[in-house]
This record gives C-alpha cells, structure tokens and sequence, in this order.
C-alpha cells in the first residue's frame, strides 16, 4: 500500500530516535540524582552522625557508671520502687478517684455549658429592660423574665462552684497518693538531669533509639529525589548579608559552606576528633555563639579565606601549610590547587593575617602572636623606610642618625659594616646588599669594593660635627658590667655574643631588641664617644629613642670602659680595598650616562678627581640602595622611598607578580612568592640550571634587582608573609570592626605608644611584657646565689613595678610629674626609670589617659584630701 501523507521525514525512525533518547535522558537523570546522593559532604556529615552517636553513648555509659556508685541516687531509686508497690496497692482506690473526676469534670462541663447560654440570654434582656425603661416594650414583662434569669444563672454558678470545689478535693487525694512518688522523681531528675538530655540526644540521632515512626521518617527524608523536602544531610551555609564578595563584577552577599564538612565546629566535645569534625581550637575567640566572632555574624571565609561557596574538599579552595601536606591531600583527596580563584584559602601559619583587616590599629594584635611578630619584624627591619605602608606613614626611622658619623666610627669600621653587617654582630638587623646571588661574581666583586667606598666617603665628607666631652675619671670596667645589669639597659639591649642564645622568636623577645646588642662596641666606637652619648642620647641624635638613665660622670665612665672592652677581633683583621679608579669610573659613567651624552660624561668625568668621584658615586649609590630610608643622611631629607608601595600588597593580583624563572621552582602563590622573595631577595634575577645552580640574567648593574638580605629564619619568615598577606585593601564594614568608642580610641592609641617607646620591655602590664625579669635574676644569681635567682617573689622585687592597675593606683598629675622627672621610690631598686626626653607632653597625657580608661578611671583628676590645721575639727 502506498504511503499518501507528504512528509520529509521517517516517522518509525523518529520513533527509534525518540525512545532512545528518552532511555538517554532517563538514564542521566538517575546518573544526576545518584550523583547528587553521593556528594562528598553528604559521607563526612554520615561519618559524624557515627561520631556524635558513638560520643553520646560513651557519655551515657560513663553517666550510668556514676549513677550506679552514687549512693544518693540509688536509695531515691529504691525509694521510688517502694512508693510505686505502694500506689499499685491502691489501684482500686486510684481507678475510683480517677472515675469521680472523670464523672465530677463531665457534669461541670455540662453547667458551664448551661451557665454560658443563660448568661448570654440575661445579657439580651438587660438590654430589653433598658429599651422598656425607655418606652419601647413591655416593661413588666421584661423585668419578670429579667429577675428569672438572674435566678438561674445565680444558681448555676453556685452549682458551678461546688463541682469545683468537689473536683479539686478528689485532685488532692490524688494528689498525696502520687506524692511520694512525684517527690522522688524530682529529686532524681535532679541528679540524673545531664542523663535525660544525653538520651533525648541520643533519640534525634541515633535510629537503634528512635521510636518505629521515627525510624520510618529517618529513612525516607534522606531518600534521592525526596531528600529536598526535610533531610537530615544537607548544605548548611552561612550568609553574612553585610560583607560582599565580587562574582564577575557583581556584589554579593558573602556565602560560608564551610560547616557543611565540618560539621563540628562550633561545638565542644569533638576537640580531639579527626578533621574534618573537629571542634575550633579557640572556640571562646572565634565561631562559639558567645564568642566575639560567632560564626553566624562571620562565617568562615573572612579569616581563612578561599572560596565559601564551595562544598568539596577543592572546590573549597583549600592551601596546605607545605609540600608534605600537599603531597597527602593529593594522595587522599586528588587534591589540586584551584589555579583560577585569586582568594586561596590562607595556609594555618599565616591564616592570623586576616586579623589585620579589623584590628590594623593594634600594636600587638591580641591573640595574633604571628602577626604581631611580623608587624614588630616589619617595623624594626624598616621595611617602610623603602616601601609606603600607610600604618607606618608618621613613623621615625629605624636606623642611626649618619649625619654625625666621622665622629662616632672610622672609615674602616663603616666599609666593612656595609659589606657584611652579620660579620661584625650576628644578629644585627642591618641587611646585607652585597655578597648577594646577583652580584657575587668577580667583575661584581670589584664594582662592590668601589661602591662601598664611594658611599663611606660621601658620608664622612659631609659628617657633621660633634661636641663631646672628655672622660674625667677612669672607668672601673667591673662595676660598669654591673650596672649594665642592673640599671635597666638589658630591657631594651641584648649583650650576648653566642649566636645559639637567640631565643625563639616572639613579640616578647623583640621587646629587648629595641636596641643593638652591645657586643663588640670596641670594634665599632671610642669610648669617648659612648661616654658622651649614655649621657645624653638627645645630644648626638634628637630624634633617638634612647632615653636618659641620669647617669653620673662615673657610671658613664664605667659603662663606657666596660664596652669598648668588647672587640670583635676576626672582623678587625679584615682589609680595606685601595680605590680602583678604572672600576670607579665605571660606575660614575653608569649613573652619568642615564641623563647626559657621552661626550658631556667624557667631559665631566676628566675634569674630575678622585675624591669627587668618590663623592658623586657615593651620593648616587645611597640615592639607588635607598640608605636614607632607614637612616639620616645629609642630602636625602626629601628623598622618596624606592620600593613598591606595600599598604595593599596582600590584595595585589598574583599575575602582577613577577615569577621571572623561578615560576616552575615554587608554589604559584602569593605566599610562595613573598617568603622567597624575603628569604633571598635577589633570586628573582637568576635562572636556574637544573643542577642547583643559577647563572645571571642579562642586566646592567643599576638594572638588578636591590631589595638586600636580612637573614630571616623561618619562623621570622612566616611572620612577614603573615602581614604582607594582611595587607589587603578589603572593604569592613562598621558592624564588624571593633566599637569605635572613646575608650576604645583612648586604649589603642596608648598600646601603641607603650609599644614605640617599648615600656613593656621593663614593665609586666596586664600580665604582658616584663622581658627584663629574666635578666634581673640572672643579675642576682651572678651578685647573690643560684637560690636567689630562683626565689620568684625576690626576683620581682628588684624588677621594675607591675603596672597592672596603675590607673586606678595613681593620680595623673603626679603621674605626668613623675614621667616628666622622675624620682626615686624604692630604694632597694637598682632598676632606674629614665627620663623619656623625647615624648612630648601630649603624648604623656595619652599614656596616662591609656592607664586610665584601661582601668575605668574616667575621672580626669581626683583632688587630694587636705586638711585645715586652723579648723575646729583639727585642733579637737
């Protein structure tokens, strides 16, 4: 038969093409579903539902083994079983009551239903009388139908009254038949009250205690396609509505997935149970409902970083803390790092630089010991003498005054300094620019030598003049060593010349590196020039933090003798290069030609000496090394840093880091970047050789890279990453930061100034600082005995005082008067105050407020207590 129908197409083929395709959607719609069933997170919230139960029955076992000793609990029990054999005695009596006021409730059901219609009748004709009063009705008629219903709803109450009372008499024999056992229940409730809630827990998760309603419902809510109505495994996420993230351009509220894996948090008891269920380590700090940062109002991602919305172990792109983790999290997650999301989650030895974001002002950040080490690193190393931090905008410089040093040190002492400042004192924070990857070869070796020479006599050609005064007594260098000692100076100084005695890095151990070790001064000055300089630091530098001890011609005599008596021979007998003029003129030219032709530098340079060679290279090396930005230098007062501003480099795009070669040698992080780029700063200017070895880009000499080598141990390390990756340019917003109140400011400011002017480094404040103690006992043992360096409460009574509460211990003006000038107080104490000349007087009023505000002291002043020798009251 011949198919009439036109059509350009096969309709049994159409057929085949449609069933096959639904059998293909079908099948990948339940490849969907299972898929979605099985989601990673789905098997860690199983995996702690296992925990939380096996953790509630060990609660429990442990609760019953208590119960069962306790002999409290089980006569209460024995005394429940009597009175329960005592009610079932009396069931008959129990059932006949219970009947009573089954039948008494019934027939006051029924009267007040009786009572309710005739009171609503009565209120009708309280109306119709007042109409009849009125003249509209039969007034007689309403009145005697008025005086019926009062009668009966006047007796339906009093019938009312008495089922009532009835009922509540059977209710109290009831009552005092259930009483003992009531009252023994109570009491046992008491007792056993942590048990019920254990088993109350127990019943919600644990299906073998659910009831057989519950075990049907526990199945199915978690059932495919189903599991979207109630299930019990579910995405749980936190938005943190006033914090946006920016998804292509779009702000966003920020949305935390985190807990959806770690499941446990936020709640103590799983301090010990593996990742990811554990319990927050500081659960008082941080995500406990109760704690500053509770994880409702945070989330997660605002201090760990990474991306919240993820719910798998990489999409939630986590960082491991080093190449060991990272090789175990491939090996157990196929883990990979998430090379397109800019915001990578922070590593745990620098996941404290997101603190920086909310508490920038702090100095230390409470609770922050890595960044506030940074911050203390970062400031003390002068890293903001070079680059632009905001946070360090006002802040003074972190090296010497060099306008005075021909009269301070030698040309020889300064070249070898500046060649290599750890040959001299190990642990110096002067960093080495030479003897570095990029300039350790021979041809770099001989423009080095003329470098440093250059620089040494620009800066001993333009040295000031300083007026010092001879030594009129000879120094005693034993007594000198004492008052070193004793005096105070090892709160801020270091003296050890064994580089093994560096304690482990830390806020605290910074405090007594306000200033330089003292070791090997001999090597480096005169005594003259100490002499002078303990006896008034402001003298020589107005600028310096060196406060005044009001030492006598003698101390200073004697400290000055026990100083210069350090030498450092080996870095003595090092040799001084002779100018090499050909060398010279090489790096003249080099600076000459970047603005004149060469026949102006041909002219300029033979007409000039050697001396003036040396002075206009050395100018322009200090120029490019950037010198002046750590130290005074005549010349440079209006000089600019040199390096790149760092106030938002946390923020910065990894793609505008330069990886150069070293791109396949480390991690493509932020972190990996700025740790190599601080542990060798110049590597970035070599290419490696596959072999360990590295040769030398192409570049002239001024082109090289010349942030220099601070030789940072690892710990040091991480604590500058942890604050270049705090430097962020993220928007908090008010309700997050700490409250901006007067006291806030007050406390903060004076933090701050305790910190610049190191007052910690002697004084324990709020059970912070006193760094000097443990050199007062080592004072005394050395003076005394062993015994009495170990006798605690004799140690702190030759330290400096506790200033805990001295806000509410002393009056501000005599406060202020005592800081101005200070006096002595106890004479026992061989720790002297100094006098801080260099804080000015509106400064000091900040530190007394600080103490006091800290101390909720508001009051500006409190008069003291006089008395009237002429009153009456006085003479009697």
């Amino acid at each position: 038969m011949i198919d009439q129908q036109e059509r350009y197409y096969n309709i049994l083929k159409l057929n085949r093409w449609f069933a096959i395709s639904s059998i293909i959607f079908a099948a990948i719609w339940i490849i969907v579903f299972v898929d979605d069933y099985q989601r990673s997170w789905k098997k860690y919230q199983q995996e702690f539902r296992n925990i939380e139960i096996e953790r509630f029955n060990d609660e429990l076992a442990v609760i019953d083994s208590k119960l069962a000793s306790n002999e409290e609990y089980n006569t209460l029990q024995e005394g429940l079983l009597a009175a329960e054999s005592k009610l079932e005695a009396k069931t008959d009596e129990i059932n006949e009551l219970n009947q009573k006021i089954k039948n008494a409730d019934a027939r006051r059901y029924k009267i007040i239903q009786n009572y309710q219609f005739a009171k609503a009748e009565f209120d009708v004709v309280k109306y119709t009388v007042d109409q009849a009063q009125h003249g509209h009705g039969d007034l007689e008629a309403a009145e005697n139908n008025f005086q019926r219903l009062y009668k009966l709803t006047s007796e339906l109450k009093l019938e009312l009254e008495g089922v009532e009372e009835n009922m509540e008499g059977l209710q109290n024999q009831l009552t005092t038949l259930y009483a003992d056992q009531k009252s023994f229940n109570n009491e046992i409730n008491v007792i056993s009250r942590k048990r019920d809630r254990t088993v109350r827990k127990l019943t919600k998760i644990d299906p073998s205690k659910m009831t057989f309603a519950n075990k049907i419902g526990n199945i199915v809510r978690d059932l495919p396609v189903l599991d979207f109505m109630d299930p019990y495994y579910e995405v749980k996420q936190v938005v943190v509505n006033d914090i946006e993230e920016d998804l292509v351009y779009l702000g966003m509220p920020k949305v935390d997935r985190c807990m959806t894996c770690h499941v446990g948090i936020d709640t103590k008891g799983y301090e010990n149970a593996p990742q990811p269920y554990t319990t927050h380590p500081r659960l008082e700090e941080f995500v406990g409902s109760k704690s500053a940062h509770p994880m409702s109002d945070y989330g997660c991602t605002v201090c760990h970083a990474g991306r919240g919305r993820g719910v798998d172990f990489n999409s939630s792109a986590h960082m491991p803390q080093n190449e060991t983790q990272g090789q175990e999290w491939h090996n157990k997650y196929d883990w990979e790092a998430l090379h397109h999301w800019d915001n990578l989650m922070l590593p745990m030895q620098y996941v404290e630089a997101s603190c920086y974001k909310c508490h920038s002002g702090s100095m230390p950040v409470k609770g922050a010991p890595e960044l506030s080490l940074g911050l203390a690193i970062v400031e003390k190393g002068g890293c903001f003498g070079c680059h632009q931090i905001d946070r360090w905008e006002e802040a003074s410089k972190s090296g010497p005054d060099l306008q005075k040093i021909a009269e301070k040190t030698s040309k020889e002492f300064t070249y070898k300094w500046i060649l290599a400042p750890r040959d001299y004192r190990y642990d110096t924070w002067m960093p080495h620019f030479f003897g570095q990857p990029n300039n350790n070869d021979a041809e770099s070796l001989a423009r080095t030598d003329q470098e440093i020479l250059s620089m040494v006599q620009y800066l001993f050609d333009n040295s000031e003049t300083y007026d010092m005064d001879r030594i009129p007594l000879a120094g005693d260098i034993g007594n000198g060593e004492m008052l070193i000692n004793s005096l105070g100076c090892l709160g801020c100084h270091r003296m050890e010349e064994d580089p093994n005695s560096n304690g482990k890095p830390s806020f605290d151990e910074m405090r007594r590196q306000q200033g330089p070790n003292l070791i090997y001064a001999g090597s480096k000055t005169n005594q003259q020039w100490i002499y002078n300089w303990i006896r008034s630091p402001q003298s020589y530098h107005p600028g310096t933090k060196m406060p005044d001890l009001r030492l006598t011609k003698q101390e200073a005599a004697d400290i000055s003798a026990y100083l210069v008596s350090s030498n450092n021979d080996e870095f003595d007998a090092q040799k001084i290069p002779q100018v090499n003029t050909n060398e010279l003129d090489k790096i003249v030219i080099s600076f000459m030609e970047k603005t004149k032709r060469k026949d102006e530098v041909d002219s300029e340079l033979k007409a000039m000496d050697d001396n003036e060679k040396l002075n206009y290279a050395g100018k322009n090396l200090i120029r490019q090394y950037g010198c002046y930005g750590c130290h005074d230098i005549k010349g440079f007062e209006n000089a600019k840093p040199i390096g790149t501003p760092l106030t938002y480099e946390g923020s910065m795009l990894i793609t505008k880091l330069d990886f150069a070669f070293m791109h396949d040698e480390i991690n493509h992080t932020k972190w990996d970047w700025f740790r190599l780029k601080l542990d060798n700063p110049r590597m970035y200017d070599m290419i490696p050789q596959g072999d360990d070895s590295y040769t030398m880009r192409v570049k002239r000499p001024l082109e090289k890279l010349r942030m220099p080598h601070f030789g940072l141990n690892e710990k040091e390390l991480n604590a500058i990453v942890t604050v270049l990756m705090g430097f962020v340019k993220d928007e908090i917003p008010e309700s997050k930061l700490p409250p901006i109140t007067t006291k806030n400011l007050i406390v903060e400011e004076g933090e701050r100034l305790i910190h610049t002017y190191n007052c910690k480094g002697c004084h324990l404040i709020d059970d912070d600082g006193g760094t000097i103690t443990p050199t007062v006992a080592s004072w005394l043992g050395e003076i005394a005995d062993p015994a009495t360096a170990e006798d605690g409460s004799l140690v702190l009574s030759f330290s400096p005082p506790l200033l805990n509460t001295e806000g509410r211990k002393a009056q501000p003006e005599w406060l202020f008067n005592f800081m101005k000038k200070p006096t002595m107080i106890r004479p026992n104490l061989q720790v002297r105050m100094p006098t801080f000349n260099m804080i000015a007087d509106n400064e000091l009023n900040k530190i007394i407020k600080y103490f006091q505000y800290k101390d909720n002291q508001m009051l500006a002043y409190e008069k003291p207590h006089t008395i009237n020798k002429n009153s009456d009251s006085y003479k009697a």
